[in-house]
């Protein structure tokens, strides 16, 4: 910690929301601040200094009690709740140790984390009503304010508080960056190669044992990793898709962290978190690379984009063959690779949709062969995404309830950019019909999945409802187009509708003012067309 704040009675405390006061400040010339704890009261204040500064103001802290002290729920009730989290929340939030995180554990050490742990919960959970859920979000806001202006409350799971809620809420960049200056004070960005030392040392003889961390310092360092490591993948995914200023970025190569997955403590999550590190570095590579308009032409982004694929290649490759030969990944191993598959899919689908919002071209009609072609591959990745979550609904949509915001949203966008690229690119009409069944299954699962009361985390009723319009919407122009006779029902579509007033309606305010996700604003305008415009002004 930079600095510890106020050393009340209470010395050695384990959970910094006991503190009840503030004491004098004093500086602190390290950050790890825990041999304070084994000195007596009087030895600490013999290391303060004499003359202190006075600023005339203090900053009030209260103690943060857990909602079951607060009686706002009971034991069972929160038991219920943390349980829930942590049977599926967890897969999209890897960074707890199943060991020492349990619910007895987690109470005594953070009453922030179990708040922030049973109100995510509450949500999840379909025999929860909206009135308690509410409630507990509201509550939970009001403490995590007193977390961020207080010191003496900065500790590892203030941290994983923090990014629980930023996964789960509307403010996800701002609390993110909360979370990301706390772990930096704590020193969460050095425990990786801390660690890696560690392990390094245990392989070479004749090193004293007195040299060596003891199993309590590397399950410590392993525990501040996962959560750095967490706070890494959140950046980079609020960065590409989200359009957040960049933050966090690892030096080196990311493949190291792979060898954590040797260490003892290493949990079957810890796949998944890993692989998502390596995956985020290279997506936030690509998006840095195709921002940088002026160092790449036309010829040089399809380049870029050959050479991106083959990385994601590899990227899925290495991992598949990592998860398919672990044995301890036995009974979690369809989920993971489910979750695998889509990740690659979307991947590939913002590469290319990037790519071409970096080469400057909206207009399909006036694509260039290449430009065409990645649009094509836009199109592939975004039916197979379709395809893997909605063919095995079980390995992916049956934990969709847990996941935070961004993959309800990218659910729904995925299948509103296919719907936008079917009317693009000319289709054969078995592919209509077999989108719009792959849709219709789509929102079946997802309503099954959501439970009788309809709650989701976050704002997953919100892209639930976008997705049930879209598909609509779509039915609608598909039974239109069937109905029609000749020439009219094999016409272009620009012939039949009005093309700028009908694509408009494909961009829902969600993608366009909360995530930077390319490819909605492509239309089809005939060169033509152009050229008649064009005529019409000279003739004026």
């Amino acid at each position: 910690m930079s600095d510890p704040g106020p050393m009340p009675t209470l010395l050695g405390t384990a959970d910094p929301s006991e503190y009840q006061f503030r004491g004098p400040r004093y500086p602190s010339t390290h950050r790890d601040t825990s041999f304070c704890h084994h000195l007596q009261p009087t030895e600490i204040d013999a290391v303060r200094p004499v003359k202190q500064r006075r600023s005339g103001f203090d900053i009030r802290e209260e103690p943060i009690s857990d909602f079951i002290t607060k009686g706002l729920m009971t034991t069972v009730q929160a038991m219920s709740c943390f349980q829930t989290f942590f049977q599926g929340c967890d897969r999209y939030i890897p960074i707890f140790d199943p060991e020492l995180d349990t619910f007895a554990s987690v109470r005594t050490r953070s009453s922030i984390l179990l708040n922030a742990i049973c109100t995510i919960g509450s949500r999840v959970e379909t025999k929860s009503g909206h009135q308690i859920s509410d409630l507990l979000h509201a509550e939970l806001k009001r403490w995590i304010n007193v977390v961020i202006q207080n010191k003496a409350l900065s500790c590892l799971e203030s941290v994983q508080a923090l990014l629980i809620v930023a996964c789960y809420s509307a403010e996800r960049s701002l609390l993110l960056s909360f979370a990301t200056r706390m772990a930096l004070d704590l020193g969460l960005d050095e425990a990786f190669e801390e660690l890696i030392q560690c392990l390094t040392m245990k392989e070479i003889e004749g090193i004293p044992d007195v040299t060596r961390a003891t199993d309590e310092e590397e399950r410590s360092l392993m525990r501040k990793s996962r959560t750095w490591f967490g706070l890494l993948i959140l950046d980079h995914i609020f960065h590409v898709d989200g359009g957040k200023p960049p933050g966090i970025r690892m030096i080196g190569n990311s493949h190291r962290c792979r060898i954590l997955l040797r260490h003892h403590t290493s949990t079957i999550l810890d796949l998944r978190l890993f692989s998502q590190v390596e995956l985020n570095v290279i997506r936030a590579n690509i998006n840095d690379t195709l921002d940088a308009k002026k160092t790449l032409g036309r010829s040089d982004i399809a380049g870029f984009v050959h050479e991106a694929k083959l990385d994601l290649d590899l990227w899925f490759d290495d991992w598949l063959r990592i998860i398919e030969n672990s044995i301890a990944a036995e009974q979690e191993r369809p989920f993971l690779l489910a979750a695998l598959r889509v990740q690659k899919c979307w991947a590939e689908l913002i590469l290319h949709c990037k790519a071409l919002r970096s080469m400057g071209v909206e207009n399909v009609a006036t694509m260039a062969p290449v430009e065409r072609n990645i649009l094509l591959l836009a199109k592939s990745s975004a039916r197979k995404h379709l395809r893997l979550i909605s063919i095995e609904p079980d390995f992916y949509l049956a934990k969709l309830k847990y996941a935070m915001d961004f993959v309800w949203a990218k659910c729904a966008f995925c299948f509103l950019l296919l719907l936008k690229l079917s009317r693009l690119l000319p289709e054969r009409k078995e592919e209509h019909q077999e989108l719009l069944d792959h849709g219709n299954r789509l929102l079946d699962e997802l309503t099954q999945t959501i439970g009788s009361n309809g709650e989701t985390t976050g704002n997953g009723s919100i892209y639930m409802q976008i997705l049930r319009l879209s598909i609509e919407k779509y039915g609608r122009i598909f039974q239109e187009r069937e109905a029609g006779e000749g020439h009219s029902a094999t016409a272009p579509f620009w012939e039949m509708f009005d093309a700028q007033a009908d694509l408009q309606s494909f961009v829902p305010e969600q993608f366009v003012r909360e995530w930077d996700f390319p490819g909605l604003n492509l239309f089809y305008f005939p060169t033509a067309w152009q050229d008649f415009f064009g005529d019409f002004s000279l003739a004026v």
